[in-house]
């Protein structure tokens, strides 16, 4: 059996690829340190009383500091730092006690052995693009209160007069070729999403009218009707938390039963391309949990998914979830279809690309364009997303970390 992803430490924005290439455009981010930025996060030390300040940049797999004192850092792998947490808002993060926030209980710079950090606050850099690429932040290795709103606020502005540093020279020229092709992708797969429920609509409708004299089709119904309420929630979800001028997507995270969102998946009933009706069974071993996660991101992931298997997997199709290792959460859709031979499952892990040429419609194995869109939506919370191809089924398994069953109900994540 092929081995388990692992699992991230840290979300990725859903912009991720534009946000590394507004990096290469930022005219005063070189390795070269230059005073005003120490000063900078000596303010910032002085201003939470904390032993360290640092300002860092976080590139695709890791992370480095423009400036840091109090303590000695260099580059280290993105897992091992905190601003990739920081990075995924406009807001301050807060972090009073590290040791007893389950997303970082068990992180590397916290537990025995490590430098046992228990504090952080941090505000994000974000470019006049709106793109964040890195952090100001101040970490000690005791507890503190919360700072006040005015001392957030001062550390707003000096995060700003860092960004305003540098940026301050013009920046050269560059291509934005592959802003373009991102952009017309991102467009090329919102339409797919939008194209295979209302392609299921017209189907439903069709049979209806074939069956006209005949009594209408409770199914047939029932398919129709969640195929406009799957166009409706995209629609809704893309412009409530859509940020137009940089690609961005955020999650609305709240407290709720897994098994609530898996019940309302597996009461799916919708015909397939050839028009026979399939159902959705939850698996007999599924568990429910109380989870913090955006449910109608996770909804939409697994509608996708579940559309795939509909349209181009088997005629058996379950979807369920269930502890893993280390208290992980992994939901699955399986249906008893096989990959064809055609698709690369290694190319469906690059950004926007699916199982090879994009051009490719025709998987026959509950692939589809849907699921780049699917790897952003889990990744986006931290996740790893991976299609597993078996003898005798396919599975598109979604993996989230312990920490999202961890959180307290009183926890905001701010």
């Amino acid at each position: 059996m092929p081995a388990r992803l692992p699992i991230r430490t840290y979300p990725i924005p859903f912009n991720e690829e534009a946000r590394l290439r507004s990096l290469l455009g930022i005219p005063g981010l070189t390795a070269q340190n230059e005073a005003l930025f120490d000063s900078i996060c000596r303010a910032t030390r002085e201003l939470l009383g904390c032993q360290v300040a640092h300002i860092s940049i976080v590139e695709d797999e890791g992370q480095w500091y423009k400036s840091v004192v109090g303590y000695d850092l260099g580059p280290m792998p993105r897992d091992t730092g905190f601003c990739a947490h920081t990075i995924m808002s406009d807001q301050p993060m807060v972090v009073p006690d590290l040791s007893k926030d389950p997303r970082f209980a068990r992180h590397p710079m916290v537990v025995e052995g490590g430098p046992q950090a228990r504090y952080y606050a941090g505000v994000p850099l974000v470019l006049s693009s709106g793109h964040r690429f890195g952090s100001l932040c101040g970490i000690d290795l005791v507890p503190h209160e919360a700072p006040s709103e005015r001392e957030l606020s001062i550390l707003t502005e000096l995060g700003r007069a860092v960004v305003a540093a540098l940026e301050a020279r013009p920046p050269e020229t560059t291509a934005h070729k592959s802003d373009e092709i991102a952009k017309s992708t991102f467009i090329a797969l919102i339409g797919h999403e939008l194209r295979t429920p209302l392609t299921i609509l017209f189907g439903s409708l069709q049979l209806l009218e074939l069956t006209l004299g005949k009594g209408a089709n409770p199914k047939l119904l029932t398919g129709a009707r969640k195929s406009v309420d799957h166009i409706i929630k995209l629609v809704e979800t893309i412009i409530a938390f859509s940020d137009a001028s940089t690609g961005e997507l955020r999650l609305n995270e709240r407290h709720c039963d897994l098994g609530d969102i898996l019940d309302e998946v597996a009461a799916m009933q919708l015909p397939g391309k050839d028009g026979a009706i399939k159902t959705v069974a939850l698996a007999d071993d599924s568990i429910d949990a109380r989870i913090y996660l955006d449910p109608d991101q996770i909804w939409l992931a697994l509608d996708a998914l579940i559309l795939n298997a509909i349209n181009h997997g088997g005629a058996d199709v379950t979807v369920g979830a269930r502890l893993v290792d280390g208290g992980h959460i992994e939901i699955d859709v399986c249906d008893s279809g096989s990959i064809g031979d055609h698709v690369d499952l290694a190319e469906l892990y690059a950004p926007f690309v699916v199982g090879g040429n994009i051009d490719n419609r025709d998987t026959r194995g509950g692939l589809g364009l849907g699921l780049p869109l699917t790897r952003k939506l889990v990744e986006l919370h931290g996740g790893e997303f991976e299609v597993r191809a078996e003898p005798d089924r396919t599975r598109a398994i979604i993996r989230l970390p312990a920490w999202r069953t961890q959180m307290t109900e009183t926890k905001t994540g701010e």
